[in-house]
């Protein structure tokens, strides 16, 4: 069922680069992912990349056509087993359970009169903003600016994930537009960034939003690691964060990254 290729056994399996999904290991060595270098956190590791597979691809059809093609042998099960944490079987069971049950609510259906009435909102609410801002109106323009700035950063990421209109060539553009025009910011970098912390939420050394250093720090461990200098600017964060760390951090986004 795996398709052309699909039952191709992959020689040699140490110096290939695979992925593990649905109990087989697929051979990505000369494959470019178009999601970025977010593969590289489930290749050769025997980490299963079902879920994220899946979940990252849940609307695209092309993803699993060309899963179908990919060289690919199948895993050890007790190897499988042996690298599961305690719980994760019945924890899977249990998301899969509500996601089902999400689906059936349709939580998952995109919503086209909403979505239209989000887009219409940021527009007018862009429009008003300049029109006060050119009419000496200039702090309450840009409160409203500064408002619609922040609508756009919560659209652009329903487009970032595909769950805006359901077409992902339609949500890629409105994610793109909303994101470089309403926050000046690049679309294409933020969904690679985001991928990653999608990919392994909340672990360190793959989370990219756990890399606060060195404007903020979140755990007594990471300051055992660094000089006095950053040191005497953490103990200060709560206070800088409000004025000073959002602004270092709005303006590295816009300017640098």
């Amino acid at each position: 069922t795996m398709g052309k290729g699909g039952d191709k056994q992959v020689e040699n399996a140490s110096s290939k680069v695979e992925v593990l999904i649905d109990g087989r290991y697929y051979d990505v060595t000369n494959f470019k992912h178009p999601g970025g270098s977010v593969i590289k956190f489930y290749s050769n590791n025997n980490v299963d990349a079902s879920e994220a597979f899946y979940n990252f691809h849940l609307r695209s059809k092309k993803a699993k056509k060309i899963l179908q093609v990919i060289p690919s042998r199948d895993a050890d099960n007790k190897v499988l087993d042996d690298n599961k944490l305690p719980g994760q079987k019945s924890l899977l069971e249990d998301f899969h359970s509500f996601q089902k049950q999400l689906e059936l609510e349709g939580y998952f259906k995109p919503n086209l009169p909403h979505t239209i009435y989000r887009i219409a909102e940021i527009i007018l609410m862009h429009a008003l903003g300049f029109y006060l801002l050119f009419n000496n109106q200039v702090i309450l323009g840009i409160l409203i600016l500064g408002i619609v700035s922040g609508r756009c950063g919560w659209l652009m990421h329903e487009g970032g994930h595909y769950s805006l209109t359901g077409l992902i060539p339609l949500d890629r553009f409105f994610q793109v537009v909303l994101y470089g025009v309403g926050c000046g910011m690049s679309g294409s970098w933020w969904r690679i960034q985001h991928n990653k912390h999608h990919s392994m939420p909340q672990k360190i050394g793959y989370d990219v939003d756990l890399n606060t250093l060195p404007l903020v720090c979140f755990t007594q461990k990471i300051i055992k690691r660094i000089g006095f200098p950053m040191k005497l600017w953490l103990r200060m964060q709560a206070f800088l964060f409000p004025f000073i760390t959002t602004s270092l951090v709005a303006l590295g986004w816009q300017f640098y990254l």
